[in-house]
């Protein structure tokens, strides 16, 4: 399957806040993320069913699911960013119109949750999606300078390569394939489903609150998949916030390397904290360990 980069994001383009996992508790917020936007130059869209709620969901799964098939359709809408994560993606992956994705591609972006829906969209149209901040997690609320300025560098295609900032390296490497990953406990959500890359990748991933057994337990089923471990070119470990002992979590790694010796790096900004890296999902990228970047060999349209 041919890749498919989106048109970058521009000054006047239409961004569509999609609410698609958790609900909404706070809808000033959600205006908030509006009004930054539109401070920024931009045209905002909220869909529909912001305001619905279904236990801890924004809407039934028919309701999310046409949320996004609608905002993908909607050629007037250049960007699409998540509201927040949350739960919910997994239950629509089967109701989700991936052929008018492949038709009607455009920018779409979040985290946590989200990744689910970055991860299916990529192994079935070839869209290249972004992680990045969410509109009312983080964009509606007080966002990071260094957050503000990696996402609209990366949207707008201003950056080329993505730096490691707080580097733990547990083998050293150069490699080149596919940026691919996300939210830990997510993707171990999607096994059972066709989701792995075809081709080689190095696997991003971060998770929040969980202790360093499940973190092995995780990555071990993900490695016990053929295609995956074949496919495995590198590990960049992003933020793993609350896990309960950090020398279990390095002693894991360590051992992990040594065993795959491929490059494995810790320390990119990106997970379910303050300053967050935007950065492609099915990207080319060259990662070096040694100079602790990675350097973008996407298409710039």
């Amino acid at each position: 399957m041919s890749k498919i980069f989106p048109k970058k994001l521009k000054k006047g383009d239409t961004i569509g806040i999609l609410c698609v996992s958790g609900d909404i508790k706070d809808h000033n917020r959600l205006e908030n993320a509006k009004k930054y936007f539109e401070k920024q130059g931009f045209n905002v869209v909220i869909s529909e069913n912001s305001k619905e709620r279904l236990n801890y969901l924004c809407g039934d799964d028919d309701t999310r699911v046409k949320a996004l098939n609608d905002f993908f359709k909607d050629d007037k809408i250049d960007a699409i960013i998540a509201a927040r994560g949350g739960y919910g993606a997994i239950r629509i992956l089967d109701k989700i119109d991936y052929l008018s994705i492949k038709q009607h591609p455009k920018i779409f972006c979040g985290y946590s949750d989200i990744t689910a829906l970055e991860l299916m969209i990529y192994k079935k149209t070839g869209l290249v999606t972004y992680n990045s901040p969410m509109a009312y997690t983080d964009l509606g609320a007080d966002i990071s300078p260094y957050t503000e300025k990696s996402f609209w560098s990366m949207l707008g295609g201003c950056s080329d390569e993505i730096i490691i900032d707080n580097p733990v390296i547990y083998y050293n490497g150069v490699t080149s394939a596919v940026l691919w990953g996300g939210n830990l406990s997510t993707i171990q959500s999607l096994c059972g489903q066709n989701f792995i890359p075809d081709e080689k990748f190095i696997f991003v991933a971060e998770d929040i609150n969980e202790p360093v057994y499940k973190i092995d337990k995780m990555f071990t089923q993900l490695l016990n998949i053929q295609q995956f471990s074949n496919n495995l070119s590198g590990i960049v470990l992003g933020d793993f916030s609350g896990i309960d002992n950090e020398n279990f979590f390095n002693d894991y790694f360590n051992t992990l390397a040594q065993e795959l010796k491929l490059p494995v790096i810790g320390g990119l900004k990106f997970g379910h904290c303050k300053d967050i890296q935007t950065f492609p999902i099915g990207g080319d990228v060259l990662l070096d360990t040694n100079l602790c970047k990675m350097f973008l060999q996407e298409s710039k349209s």
